[in-house]
Order: C-alpha cells, then sequence, then structure tokens
C-alpha cells in the first residue's frame, strides 16, 4: 500500500495536495454555521451518485418513461429506496443552499476579495434550481406532464424571447417525446457539467481565499490569527453534520417513498399541478400582475432579483462585516426575504391538505387498485378518463354507491361497468372509500400489473382519431384488446365507415384487407350474410343456379333477388360480365327471346334449358307454334335454329332431323359421308335426300350451288 502512494504521489502529487488540503488554517470564529456549504456538497454528490444508478434503467421517451420508473419502484432491488434518496435530496438541497447564502450574505463574506466565490455560489443555486425544474418532468406522470405545460406556457409570456424558448424547449407546438428528451438532456447533461464546473470553482477559490474571518473588517484580514485547521477540528463538526444530514435523508427515504401519480394524460385537462415548495413563490408572483402583465412576475421580477444579487458584492461596499453596521444592506435583503417566504406561505395556502383515510378506508383503497377502478374512474384528475371523476359531485350516499356496484346496468343502461359480487367486509370498505374521495383525495400508487398504453393513447384527441388508427393497422389493437373490447363502448353502433354506401363496397376492402373485419367481428360473422355465397371461381361458374336455389329462401323474408344481391353490389356490377341488367328487370318477358337468340350461352350461365325449365314460365307453346307451325318452322327459322335451342335445347332437332341443328362448323365436309351411309348414293340418291330430309329447310337450288344436277 505505500508503495502504491509514493507512485501516486511521484507521478501526480495527489497525496502532497490532499495533505495541503486538510492542513488548510482556519481563522478562529469559524463554527458550527460554516458547515452548511460542505452539506450541500454532500447532497450534491449523493444527487450524482443516485441519478446515475437512475439512469442505468431510465428510458426518456413518452411510452417508457413512466413504465421505467414503475420497473425501478417497484421490480428493481432498492429501486425504491434509491429514487426516493434522490427525491429527498433533491428537495434537501435548496434549503442547504439557501441557508448557505444566507450565512454568508448576514456575516458579509462576500465582500473583496471573495466577489467571484458569492457570484458562483449564486450561480450554482440558479443551476440547483434548473435541476428541479428540469429533473420535474422525468417520471413523465400526470404531476409532470401539467407541470411542465404549465411552466412552458408562462415562458411564453417572456417579451421577445419567450416563445422561442418555449418552443425550443417544447421542440414544437406541443409537449411530447422532443420536450421529455430536451429536458432529460438538460438534467443529466447541461446542468450538471455547469454544476461540476461551479462547485469545482467555487472550492478552488474558497482554498486560495480561505475562509472569512467572522466580524472582521475587510482591511484587518491580515492581523487574525488561524488558530484552528480544516482537519481534525472543522472536519468533526462537518462529519457531525453530515451523519444528521445522511440520517435524516435515510429515514425520509424509507418513511416517505417518491410519489408517482397516474402516467401523463394529455386528454385530462381538469388536472391541476402543484409546484414544489422551493417555486411556489414564482407562480404566487405571477398570480399578483394581470394577464397582459404576467411577464413581469414570470421574468421581470425573478431576473432583477438574480441580478440584485449577483451585483450585491459590487454595490454594498461597506468594509464592515458586522450586522449592526450594515443596516442597509441588512434591511434590503432581510425584506426582500420575507417576500419571498410571505409569497411562499401563500401559495401553500392553496396546496390541497392531505388525504386522510381511516383503517376501513385504507382497506377500500386497496380493493380500488385491485378491482382496477381506476383505469376507467378518475380521482381529481388522476386515473382512467371513460368513467365519471370520482374527486367531483359533493357527497355520496353509501346506499346508491353499494347498489350501483351491485347492479351498475339499473343505474345506466348503457354503462359497460361491470357488476361487483364482493364479501360484505370487502363491500363496506370499498363503499367507505368511495364514499370518503373528497377535492383532496389523490389516486392510490397503481402497481404495474398490466401493460401499459402505447404512447398514442396519451396523444391529443386519441379517442376522436382511433379509428383511423384502427384502420392502419388493425392488427395493433388485437395485442391488448379482446376481440369484444370495442363493443364495450360501441354496444350496437357502427363504425363512420359503415355509411349508407358501404354494403356496396365492403366487399373489396374485406379481401384487400381481411384484418379490418377482423378487428369487429368474429370470423364466422359473414357466414350469417353469405351462407352459399363464396365469391371465388367455383362460385362465378355457379352462382346463377344457386341464387335461384337461394332465392326460395329470401322470399319468406321478403327479400328480393335485386336486394339481396344489391347490399355489396351496384347494379352496374352484373353488366359488367353479363352486359344486361341483373336480375331482370319488369317487361322482360318480352325481350329475352331476342336477346337469347343473340347469346345463347349468356342465358346458360344461369339457366338449364330441359323442357321442364321452360314450363315453369311457358305453360303453354308460344304464339308462333301455330298448328303448320311443324311444316312450315324450316321457313320461319332464318337464325339457324338458334331461337329454337332457346327452349327445346340443342340436340332436340336430333329427334327428327337426325343431323345436328343448326349445323355445326365444317357440317359441308361431313354430309356427304352422312350420306354415303345413308344409302343416298348418285343423282336419284340426291333427290331422294332432298325430298326425304334435307327438303325440309333447304331449297333444291340451294344444293345445286355446289352439286350439279
Amino acid at each position: 500500500m505505500r508503495k502504491l502512494l509514493d507512485w501516486l504521489e511521484r507521478e501526480t502529487g495527489i497525496i502532497s495536495a490532499w495533505g495541503r488540503f486538510w492542513e488548510q488554517p482556519l481563522p478562529a470564529g469559524v463554527g458550527w454555521g460554516h458547515i452548511f456549504g460542505a452539506l450541500t456538497l454532500l447532497t450534491l454528490a449523493v444527487l450524482f451518485l443516485t441519478g446515475g444508478a437512475l439512469m442505468f434503467y431510465y428510458s426518456p421517451t413518452p411510452d417508457q418513461a413512466y413504465a421505467s420508473v414503475q420497473y425501478i419502484e417497484h421490480y428493481l432491488p432498492a429501486g425504491q429506496f434509491i429514487r426516493a434518496l434522490h427525491y429527498w435530496a433533491a428537495r434537501l438541497i435548496v434549503p442547504l443552499i439557501i441557508i448557505h447564502v444566507l450565512r454568508v450574505f448576514f456575516w458579509g463574506a462576500y465582500k473583496r476579495p471573495r466577489q467571484m466565490i458569492w457570484v458562483s455560489g449564486v450561480l450554482l443555486l440558479l443551476v440547483v434550481i434548473g435541476y428541479g425544474l428540469t429533473g420535474y418532468a422525468l417520471p413523465w406522470d400526470q404531476k409532470a406532464y401539467w407541470g411542465t405545460v404549465v411552466r412552458l406556457k408562462i415562458a411564453e409570456g417572456i417579451p421577445l424571447v419567450g416563445r422561442a424558448t418555449a418552443t425550443f424547449l417544447r421542440g414544437g407546438e406541443t409537449v411530447g417525446a422532443v420536450t421529455l428528451m430536451r429536458f432529460f438532456v438538460l438534467h443529466v447533461f447541461v446542468l450538471s457539467v455547469l454544476a461540476f464546473l461551479l462547485v469545482a470553482w467555487h472550492v478552488l477559490q474558497v482554498r486560495r481565499m480561505g475562509v472569512t474571518p467572522p466580524g472582521v473588517r475587510v482591511d484587518e484580514e491580515a492581523n487574525v490569527d488561524n488558530t484552528q485547521r480544516l482537519y481534525p477540528e472543522h472536519t468533526a463538526r462537518i462529519a457531525v453534520g453530515a451523519v444528521l444530514l445522511s440520517a435524516l435523508m435515510i429515514w425520509l427515504a424509507l418513511r416517505f417513498p417518491a410519489p408517482l401519480e397516474p402516467r401523463a394524460n394529455p386528454l385530462d385537462t381538469a388536472y391541476k399541478p402543484h409546484p414544489d415548495f422551493y417555486v411556489l413563490w414564482l407562480h404566487e408572483l405571477v398570480e399578483l400582475f394581470p394577464p397582459n402583465l404576467e411577464f413581469f412576475g414570470s421574468f421581470v421580477m425573478p431576473s432583477l432579483l438574480v441580478v440584485l444579487l449577483l451585483l450585491v458584492p459590487f454595490i454594498e461596499r461597506n468594509p464592515e462585516r458586522q450586522p449592526r453596521k450594515r443596516l442597509f444592506a441588512l434591511s434590503v435583503g432581510t425584506l426582500l426575504l420575507l417576500v419571498v417566504v410571505a409569497l411562499n406561505v401563500k401559495g401553500m395556502e392553496a396546496l390541497p391538505d392531505p388525504e386522510r383515510l381511516s383503517p376501513l378506508e385504507k382497506q377500500g383503497q386497496q380493493i380500488f387498485v385491485e378491482l382496477k377502478c381506476y383505469s376507467c374512474h378518475g380521482i381529481n384528475g388522476g386515473g382512467g378518463p371513460v368513467g365519471p371523476d370520482l374527486g367531483l359531485g359533493g357527497k355520496r350516499d353509501p346506499e346508491v354507491v353499494r347498489a350501483l356496484l351491485r347492479n351498475p346496468s339499473a343505474h345506466n343502461p348503457h354503462t359497460i361497468m361491470p357488476a361487483f359480487q364482493l364479501a360484505p367486509e370487502k363491500e363496506a370498505a370499498l363503499v367507505a372509500y368511495i364514499v370518503g374521495i373528497g377535492p383532496n383525495s389523490k389516486m392510490p400508487p397503481v402497481p404495474p400489473t398490466e401493460p401499459e398504453k402505447p404512447a398514442s393513447h396519451f396523444e391529443e384527441n386519441w379517442f376522436v382519431n382511433h379509428k383511423f388508427e384502427v384502420r392502419k393497422d388493425p392488427g395493433s389493437c388485437g395485442d391488448c384488446h379482446k376481440p369484444f373490447f370495442c363493443q364495450a363502448c360501441h354496444q350496437d353502433r357502427r363504425p363512420s365507415s359503415h355509411d349508407k354506401q358501404w354494403l356496396k363496397f365492403h366487399f373489396g376492402n374485406a379481401a384487400e384487407r381481411p384484418e379490418m373485419c377482423a378487428a369487429c367481428h368474429a370470423p364466422d360473422y359473414c357466414e350469417g350474410c353469405h351462407k352459399v355465397m363464396r365469391h371465388d371461381n367455383q362460385w362465378l361458374q355457379q352462382h346463377g343456379s344457386r341464387l335461384v336455389q337461394f332465392g326460395d329462401q329470401l322470399q319468406w323474408a321478403g327479400q328480393t333477388m335485386r336486394q339481396m344481391c344489391y347490399q355489396c353490389h351496384t347494379s352496374q356490377s352484373c353488366q359488367r360480365c353479363h352486359g344486361l341488367q341483373m336480375p331482370h328487370p319488369e317487361g322482360w318477358d318480352s325481350e329475352h327471346p331476342q336477346v337469347g337468340h343473340k347469346n345463347l350461352a349468356l342465358c346458360q350461365r344461369c339457366h338449364s334449358f330441359q323442357e321442364e325449365s321452360c314450363q315453369t314460365c311457358h305453360q303453354a307453346p308460344p304464339a308462333s307454334h301455330t298448328e303448320d307451325f311443324r311444316k312450315e318452322h324450316p321457313r320461319r327459322i332464318t337464325d339457324s335454329g338458334a331461337s329454337c335451342q332457346v327452349c327445346h335445347g340443342r340436340n332436340a332437332c336430333m329427334d327428327c332431323h337426325k343431323t345436328p341443328m343448326p349445323h355445326p362448323t365444317h357440317f359441308s365436309e361431313t354430309h356427304a359421308r352422312i350420306g354415303r351411309q345413308r344409302g343416298w348414293k348418285g343423282y336419284d340418291g340426291v333427290k331422294k335426300l332432298q325430298k326425304a330430309q334435307c327438303a325440309t329447310c333447304h331449297d333444291i337450288k340451294y344444293c345445286n350451288q355446289c352439286h350439279q344436277p
């Protein structure tokens, strides 16, 4: 060990420097009042150590900041203690540094040649206040969010630079992710660098100039004897103060954990943030001025106070340090101190009284958290925005509360609140807690036992715009919510996308993004409407006959084929394939023979041309079938028999003619072979064929076009 110390001394000289520091001589009169500077330095060291430990687990984003703080509080070993120690050290450093500044002021220790020591101390006080203002936002709970909103709104009122400064700190027009990141950078980097530089400068200057002799004139310091040293005389006093301060911080951290309000909710505009005690006077100062002059209280007056503090060593040139010989300076300083204290006391009057719960109400509070009532109901701004805020509405009747818990739908038929059948003792405790909730009540600490809401759920107008988010990525809701979750609010209400024209076009949306339908509907939901309808290739080949079969099922419901198809399709949908209006409109009976003659295959998509099928509509032969039709029909047929097939089918002519009618393509190449098979050879055979069969439809001149007599 000795060799290591010798090596350090030889290479760095740090050992001898450390010894000289503790051997620093101190003048007579230095006592217990001089330990607050060292205690402030100790508290700052605690803040650096605990803050550095918290940084390992903290995530400075709106969607993770609150969750990371909850993790530190509930799951990290000693995490709650470390955060509470950081919290209480941040609150104790402010009065410690104020006591130190007041001691220096009243004892005149700021006078030359120690003016810059005073200036660095005042700047360090501003850095500590900046630490509090920036660290205020990091937990990203309700107090952090809305406190930041209010303070940046006040900063906007500063002339010339206010709006630009507030916009820079926010990172835009609203408080969000950029705001949190910039406050985090200011808190852990910018202010930490400034604090380190100011502390180093302050300590080095005190070491170089020495501690001010109490009550001695400026020009008489050389005559004061240094009767004690920093170690061990004064170090013993500092050690006693450090032990007491450490014990106080540890006790506070164990007895009163750092508060964590409900997660930041930008929609909860009813929440009222309450500032910390050391800035209460600033908020009260703003309230003293009308709205158009608020910048006097928010900027002008505090700035004048800071400038006055910085200039104190240069304005007050009285060489005396005895308080009775500096009455003017002390009177002005005391007056300003009393004004700040009075404003702070007035601000504390506006703070809500602490909540006091009986043992029964404390049990009810635990049941309130266990049942997750906070997910819907808020308490004076904290909690869910779905149900009414329990902190409002005045005194409640216990019997009404009990009846509401047992049967909420009797109070409101459209409520989504479930009925609770609790044991009598639990019900009594919960009712007592709910009845006791008042204007001073706060939301109880909520353990992180459920998934945190995504950041989008805390953006402004989220409930108005969530339908667009669902359309962008319907699957994202299923990560947290059950399929029937939306029904709790929507009941039987359709979303805005399901307008009057929706059913005509939903098949396209459902085909492109089936997960859109699955966001609200069960997988078998479509079966209730579609039944036999499945729009695949097989469906397109058979939909005509299936619609005819399905039509019988629709008649009992008073629904026509037109109404069924037009739920999804427009009147032009069928025309794109059929070239006709579907289903056939009134008056179609007089037109369909001509259409069928032109395009027989079109009719065959839906209709079968069996004789029984035609008799469904045609109970008697058509008017064209006169008594002599059988003899005259060859001359009446001008479309090669296509009109016959509308009713009789393609093979009906074979019964009489023994050959296909009308003759298919290339029949001219095969009819001679048919003639030879039947014995119609030579000129006589042709004449016989003409008389027997061909003449039924063809004149002899028709055959002579190819066959010479």
